[in-house]
């Protein structure tokens, strides 16, 4: 029986690693973490979880680490403003995007997930079409996808080869000489059944850690990974450079100079 995919298909769970520091965005990373550094007029975290309300998210699960008191006290002052229940999740020992992901697994073992993570800025109204693409193809895995030709960009993410219907062939995380200009945006859509390729997920042998992009090529490997390449605007937010760029895109959406 064929299944009819509709713009109602909302998730209603939702993950944002939000454990790093912002060291590389001068003297404040020592003081706040990443995700609270302000773009235009509130944090990443602020427009990430508001993002995530526009989508129909009841649910926030955000694992913290460094200077979480602070993350706890920012989340107490705009509680009241938000339509949804946040919670919180310590990752004690910073292994990896793939094992913080792994933390959720009591929580979200039988339900679709979000992952954002902390340090990324979207302006997009592609969001529905990429949750009906997750649905349509029966994936373990979709992640957001844009062009990329900054070299040193796709160095400090990942980059990814597709096939016609999107399907990843094969996903790089952080490749020194990149073999493709698809690069990975730090939104996916997973089924609970990621959790058991975590497990099987290799140890970095460099880095020590388990990286989501290492599982993502693992569900690559049997065809249930998906590129879905997001319309709009999208910031990876390593440095002041992005982070300012990233202001100043919300300000021209702010005055309406940005139609998507």
């Amino acid at each position: 029986m064929n299944r009819i995919y509709y713009k109602n298909n909302k998730i209603k769970d939702a993950l944002i690693l939000a454990a790093g520091s912002g060291k590389r965005l001068g003297y404040l990373g020592n003081l706040l973490p990443k995700t609270l550094f302000p773009v235009y007029n509130k944090p990443i975290l602020h427009h990430i979880i508001n993002f995530l309300e526009n989508c129909g998210v009841k649910n926030i699960y955000i694992v913290v680490n460094f200077q979480k008191e602070k993350i706890y006290e920012y989340i107490k002052t705009i509680k009241n403003f938000l339509n949804l229940n946040v919670h919180f999740i310590e990752q004690n020992k910073l292994d990896g995007t793939a094992n913080a992901i792994l933390l959720l697994e009591e929580y979200f073992k039988n339900n679709n997930f979000i992952t954002m993570l902390g340090d990324e800025f979207f302006i997009t109204n592609s969001f529905d079409n990429m949750l009906n693409f997750f649905y349509a193809n029966d994936s373990i895995v979709t992640e957001a996808m844009v062009v990329e030709n900054n070299v040193e960009l796709i160095q400090q993410t990942c980059c990814a080869k597709l096939n016609k219907d999107g399907r990843i062939i094969e996903i790089l995380e952080k490749p020194q000489e990149p073999k493709y200009n698809i690069c990975g945006c730090g939104i996916y859509l997973f089924r609970p059944e990621i959790f058991e390729f975590i497990r099987e997920t290799e140890i970095h042998p460099i880095r020590k850690e388990k990286e989501i992009t290492l599982t993502i090529n693992n569900v690559a490997k049997i065809g249930k990974a998906y590129g879905f390449m997001l319309d709009g605007y999208h910031v990876n937010i390593n440095d002041s450079d992005e982070l300012l760029k990233a202001s100043i895109l919300f300000k021209n959406k702010l005055e309406e100079k940005i139609y998507l």
